[in-house]
């Protein structure tokens, strides 16, 4: 997308998997990317390699963004390295594969904290800027799980990527007359590290239910996010974008 030139984005949790190949995708249409992550060393590597790769400004940022400050500062931060924020996207998430008998309390405030209360931060974060100038771009990255429960385990996450859809369809009618669109994807099963962290017989479940008889990948998310990103798409706000290969027909 042409558009999205000159852009700037936030990516969370783009140190490597999904939120790389996002932040990527987006570096290679023109766009100044912020990246941040917990994961400090993996988090330069990939920013040295988005600048190699495209020749585009990336800021960085390694801190746990379940802290608002922490993520209030961050946002500062880009916008004044960058100017603007126009878009955020709310990628970082974490997968627990247990039953609910194992999920202890304290897990699944965690789950929550960084699958639906970060975004919540961020997005509160970047809005200001965004109703001034009239325009932004924020995605969420929510899961089939959030549409049909995902598998036998893993109920918090579920749950947490149920909330984001939720969350999606409600900021956007609080921003929309100011310009800013406000849209979720629901990948299915993608090849990343958290697919690797199942058995393959548990993935090839996913391949026989898909219509295109694969798995996902990073960039098939991403493609998704720059046509959501981009100034083509003002008209598409709380939406939901299934990236999923067939393996959800609603």
């Amino acid at each position: 997308m042409e558009s999205l030139r000159g852009m700037s984005a936030i990516i969370t949790g783009s140190a490597q998997g999904m939120g790389k190949g996002i932040a990527l995708a987006l570096a290679h249409r023109g766009v100044n990317v912020a990246i941040c992550d917990v994961k400090k060393d993996v988090l330069e590597v990939t920013a040295q390699e988005i600048r190699e790769a495209t020749g585009q400004k990336v800021i960085t940022g390694a801190f746990d963004i379940t802290d608002e400050e922490a993520v209030k500062s961050f946002v500062s931060k880009v916008e004044a390295g960058f100017g603007k924020v126009d878009i955020l996207v709310n990628n970082a998430g974490i997968h627990p594969l247990k039953p609910i008998e194992e999920i202890e309390s304290k897990e699944w405030d965690l789950v929550f904290n960084v699958n639906v209360k970060a975004s919540f931060f961020f997005a509160k974060a970047v809005i200001p800027g965004m109703r001034v100038r009239k325009f932004g771009r924020i995605i969420s990255i929510s899961s089939e799980a959030g549409k049909n429960g995902g598998t036998v385990a893993a109920l918090h996450y579920a749950a947490s990527k149920g909330a984001v859809l939720a969350f999606v369809r409600n900021l956007a009618q609080q921003v929309g007359a100011d310009g800013i669109t406000v849209n979720a994807i629901a990948p299915g099963r993608i090849a990343t590290a958290m697919s690797g962290a199942v058995s393959p017989e548990e993935n090839q479940k996913f391949i026989n239910n898909s219509i295109t008889k694969s798995l996902g990948t990073p960039e098939d998310v991403a493609y998704a996010v720059c046509y959501l990103a981009s100034k083509e798409a003002s008209f598409v706000t709380a939406e939901t974008m299934a990236v999923n290969g067939g393996t959800l027909r609603d």
